[in-house]
């Protein structure tokens, strides 16, 4: 039936590849081949999208139905609408400004209330925030009151203590010189105290020395 060419064709159709001018040219499988044994028990995996990308595909989609939804409820109401004639189609007309008029009303009657809730709210922090701030106010004034009593008591004091005028400044500055204050002093491993920089320890009898009181 096939020449002797035609059957080195068949023959070469059956190989994975032709060789032609040193490239391998990959042809496609005869159609009545089996299934290639490597492939005989694969399972094709099914692939796994991200959680995001299948979310945006879903959301797509349903847009796509509502759409879709939409363009098909629009198109219903138009052909009623083509279909629809005379008092029919007045009556409809009629019914829908009743309906778009009562819901203008509704709609005016809920601002009108949410604007006297509105005031009532702001009404109240209003209040909330004078007494906040006259409290504070009170408070801030009794605080200077305080301080200005403070203040007051210690001039009175300043003023009571004995001071030196500048007729006895000289009198008072030669009593300071004759009668010199140590304030050095020392302490033994006993407790006693010894003031004084020139004290001496021999000099001091035990009874008269003064001893540090033991809590």
């Amino acid at each position: 039936m096939f020449s002797r060419s035609g059957s080195r064709f068949f023959k070469v159709l059956n190989t994975s590849f032709i060789q032609s001018r040193s490239k391998k040219v990959w042809v496609r499988k005869p159609l009545g081949s089996p299934m290639a044994k490597s492939k005989l028990f694969r399972i094709p995996q099914k692939p796994v999208l991200p959680e995001d990308e299948t979310a945006e595909i879903k959301r797509l989609y349903d847009n796509y139905k509502n759409e879709m939804k939409s363009l098909r409820q629009y198109f219903f109401e138009q052909s009623l609408k083509q279909a629809e004639s005379g008092e029919v189609a007045q009556m409809k007309v009629k019914l829908e400004e009743e309906e778009h008029a009562r819901l203008m009303e509704v709609n005016r009657l809920e601002n009108e209330k949410t604007s006297r809730l509105r005031e009532e709210r702001l009404a109240i922090e209003a209040e909330k925030t004078r007494e906040k701030v006259l409290s504070s106010l009170i408070k801030t004034e009794k605080e200077n009151q305080i301080l200005e009593a403070k203040a007051e008591a210690f001039l009175q004091k300043q003023i009571l203590e004995p001071t030196i005028s500048s007729q006895d400044l000289e009198r008072a500055i030669e009593e300071a010189l004759a009668n010199p204050v140590d304030f050095n002093f020392a302490i033994d491993l006993d407790g006693y105290v010894y003031r004084g920089k020139e004290t001496s320890i021999d000099k001091i009898p035990e009874e008269k020395r003064e001893r540090l009181s033991r809590n």
